[in-house]
C-alpha cells in the first residue's frame, strides 16, 4: 500500500509538473506574441506614416517638378480631393500658412494646430505625427513645405481602419481601439461603452464575436491592468492585452483579443493523456509488484523476524532463522543477496558489539579521568559527591557517616612552569598525583579539577580528628622535594577542608565552602590546611553575642 501511494504521489507530482510546464509555456507564448503584436502594430503605423509622407510630397508637387505654392495647392485640391479621398482613404487635408491667414481644409479634420505649433513645426523642419481617437481614430501627419512664395504646412489625416484590418490578416488576432477615459458615454456609443473601464470601443475587427468578450471582461475588472488575462465565453478562451496609443496611460488604447481556445484544449488533452498513462502505470506497477513478491514473501517474512533479533544481541537465534545460501555468487537473486548479507551482517554486528563494549569502557575511562595524571576528573568527583549526598538522604540517622572534602591548591605553581617549562610542570603534577594516591585508601577519591587544583574526597570517617591527621599527612607527603630534569624542586600546597555531613548540602555549597577554607589557608602563609566552619569571615552571620570567633589556622608539622 505504501508503494502504491508512493507511485500515485509520483504520478500526481509529474502531472502537476507537466501542467506547470504547459502553463509556463503558454504564458511565455502569450508574452512573445504580445511583443510581436506591439512590433506589428508599430510597424504598420510606421509604414502608414511613410505612405502619408510620400503622399504629401506627391500632393504638394506641381507639374513643373517643384513644390506648389499655397494657392496652387488649394486649386489642385479643389479638383482632386474626391479622388484622393477615395483612392487613399484620406479623412481630411488641411493647409496651414506661416502667416496669419486661416487654414484651408477639406474633409472633417480631427486635429487642429494652433499658431505656436505651426511655427514650431516650421522651425524644426520635421514632420509631426499624431494619433487622435475622438470620436474615431485617425493618424495625422503634418509635413512642412518650402515654397517660393512662402512656407506652409500640409496636414493629412487617415483613419486607422486599414491598419487594423492588415494587422488581423497578418497575425490572425483581432484588434480594436479603446477611447480615452471618459464618463458618461457619448450619445452615439450604443453598446460599445465599457462601464467598468469607462472607455468606448472606437474600432474593432470581428465586432459581433469580440464585443461580447470585451463587455464580459470589462464587467469583471476596474482597470486595464486587471484586463490583461484569459477570459472564457461560450466555451472559448480569449487572451486580452492592451497597448497605449500615446504616452498618456489614460489615453486611447489598442486592445488585442486572441483566441487561445486551441492552446487551452491542447493543455487539457495533454493533462488527460498524462493522467491516463499515470493510471496505466499504477496498474502495471501493482501487478508487477504482486507477481514479483508473491512467491518470495515467505523469505522476506523470515528475514523480518530475524533482523530485529540483531538489535537485541541475539545473534545465534538470528542465524537459525536466516538460511545459508547454497548457490554460486553468480546465480544470486535479490533475496539470496539479502540472506547472505544478513548472515554477514550478523557476524559483523557480533564483532562490532564486542568492539563497542571495549571502546565504551575506554571512553568512560577517558570521560571520568584526567588525561595527564590518570586521576578522576571534575565530572567524576561531582558524580561521586552527588551519589554520596543522595545516599545520605535515604539512610537512617544512626547510620549517617561523615565524609570530608579536601580542596588542594599548589602554592606558587606558576613559578615552576616559568622555570622548568610546561613539560616540567606536567611531570611535577604527575608526581604529586601519585603521592596523593599513596596516602589515600582504595575507596577514597583523588581528583584533579584542572591546572594545579586537586580534590580528595574521603567517606565513612568516624573519628572526630581523622581529617587533621590526613591533612597533615597530605601536606608532609607533597612537600617532599621532587627531582625534575636534574633539578630538585620542592612545592607546598594549601588545603581547604569541609565536612560533608549535612544532608541538605548541595554540590555548589560544598565546593564553595572548601574553596573558601583553602583561600583562608593560602592567605595566612600557605603550606597549611583550614577546616571550614560557619564562623569563617564573609560566610556567616555573627552569633547572638555579636562576636565572630577568631580564625583557626593549623600549620603542618615540621618536616624531619
Amino acid at each position: 500500500m505504501f508503494s502504491l501511494l508512493l507511485v500515485v504521489a509520483m504520478c500526481l507530482f509529474f502531472i502537476l509538473l507537466g501542467n506547470g510546464n504547459l502553463q509556463s509555456l503558454l504564458a511565455k507564448s502569450r508574452e512573445h506574441r504580445y511583443l510581436n503584436f506591439q512590433f506589428q502594430i508599430s510597424g504598420l503605423l510606421q509604414e502608414s506614416r511613410q505612405e502619408l509622407a510620400r503622399l504629401a510630397e506627391l500632393i504638394a508637387l506641381s507639374e513643373r517638378g517643384r513644390i506648389s505654392s499655397r494657392e496652387e495647392l488649394r486649386q489642385s485640391l479643389e479638383r482632386q480631393w474626391p479622388i484622393l479621398q477615395q483612392s487613399w482613404d484620406l479623412h481630411a487635408v488641411t493647409i496651414y500658412d506661416a502667416g496669419d491667414r486661416p487654414p484651408l481644409g477639406w474633409g472633417a479634420s480631427h486635429y487642429r494646430l494652433n499658431a505656436e505649433q505651426v511655427q514650431r513645426v516650421l522651425r524644426g523642419a520635421q514632420p509631426l505625427e499624431q494619433v487622435r481617437c475622438a470620436p474615431t481614430c485617425v493618424q495625422a501627419l503634418v509635413v512642412p513645405m518650402r515654397a517660393r512664395d512662402g512656407d506652409y504646412l500640409l496636414q493629412l489625416e487617415r483613419p486607422l481602419t486599414e491598419q487594423l484590418r492588415r494587422f488581423r490578416e497578418m497575425t490572425g488576432t483581432d484588434i480594436g481601439i479603446l477611447s480615452a477615459v471618459h464618463q458618461p458615454p457619448s450619445p452615439h456609443a450604443g453598446g460599445r461603452y465599457l462601464a467598468g473601464l469607462q472607455r468606448e470601443v472606437l474600432s474593432l475587427t470581428s465586432r459581433e464575436r469580440i464585443l461580447p468578450v470585451l463587455n464580459r471582461a470589462a464587467a469583471e475588472v476596474s482597470s486595464l491592468n486587471g484586463l490583461q488575462r484569459v477570459y472564457a465565453l461560450e466555451q472559448r478562451q480569449f487572451d486580452i492585452r492592451t497597448m497605449s496609443v500615446d504616452v498618456d496611460p489614460n489615453g486611447a488604447q489598442f486592445v488585442f483579443i486572441e483566441d487561445v481556445s486551441s492552446q487551452m484544449v491542447h493543455i487539457d488533452e495533454s493533462l488527460k493523456l498524462l493522467l491516463l498513462f499515470s493510471v496505466l502505470g499504477v496498474l502495471i506497477f501493482c501487478a508487477a509488484v504482486a507477481g514479483t513478491l508473491w512467491r518470495p514473501i515467505e523469505r522476506l517474512r523470515r528475514l523480518a523476524e530475524a533482523l530485529p533479533l540483531l538489535t537485541n544481541g541475539r545473534f545465534n537465534d538470528a542465524r537459525q532463522l536466516i538460511r545459508p545460501v547454497r548457490k554460486s555468487p553468480g546465480r544470486y537473486d535479490e533475496l539470496d543477496v539479502l540472506d547472505d548479507t544478513g548472515l554477514t551482517v550478523c557476524d559483523q554486528l557480533e564483532d562490532m558489539n564486542e568492539m563497542v563494549t571495549r571502546k565504551t569502557a575506554q571512553l568512560e575511562q577517558i570521560a571520568m579521568h584526567d588525561s595527564l595524571t590518570g586521576l578522576n576528573n571534575r565530572f567524576s568527583l561531582m558524580e561521586q559527591l552527588e551519589f554520596h549526598l543522595e545516599l545520605a538522604r535515604h539512610q537512617p540517622d544512626f547510620l549517617n557517616e561523615r565524609g570530608y572534602l579536601f580542596f588542594i591548591d599548589l602554592d606558587d605553581f606558576k613559578q615552576v612552569n616559568d622555570t622548568l617549562g610546561h613539560q616540567g610542570g606536567d611531570e611535577l603534577l604527575s608526581v604529586i598525583a601519585r603521592r596523593l594516591l599513596s596516602v589515600m585508601r582504595c575507596r577514597d577519591i583523588v581528583a584533579r579539577l584542572g591546572g594545579d587544583e586537586f580534590c580528595v574526597f574521603v567517606r565513612a570517617i568516624r573519628e572526630p580528628d581523622a581529617h587533621r591527621v590526613l591533612a597533615e599527612k597530605l601536606l608532609n607527603t607533597v612537600a617532599q622535594p621532587v627531582k625534575i630534569n636534574d633539578n630538585l624542586v620542592a612545592v607546598t600546597m594549601s588545603v581547604g577542608v569541609v565536612a560533608v555531613e549535612n544532608r541538605d548540602d548541595t554540590l555548589e555549597s560544598i565546593l564553595q565552602k572548601a574553596d573558601m577554607a583553602m583561600y583562608h589557608a593560602k592567605r595566612h602563609g600557605k603550606n597549611k590546611y583550614q577546616l571550614y566552619s560557619p564562623s569563617l569571615p564573609g560566610l556567616s552571620v555573627p552569633d547572638s553575642s555579636g562576636v565572630i570567633p577568631p580564625l583557626e589556622l593549623v600549620a603542618s608539622k615540621p618536616r624531619g
